[in-house]
């Protein structure tokens, strides 16, 4: 009982760690993407007032 139970919790941590690892690279990924719509809506609101 106590050993599978111990098999679980570390293969509940194996995937813990991987979904953190993907969650992180999926941040990045919208992070990035945000920064470059601010960016080009910034330039896009500069060309409409000039």
């Amino acid at each position: 009982m106590r050993f599978s139970k111990q098999k679980k919790a570390v293969k509940s941590l194996k995937q813990r760690m991987t979904s953190i690892a993907t969650r992180r690279k999926r941040l990045n990924a919208n992070m990035r993407k945000k920064i470059l719509w601010r960016q080009r809506s910034y330039v896009v609101a500069a060309s409409i007032v000039s």
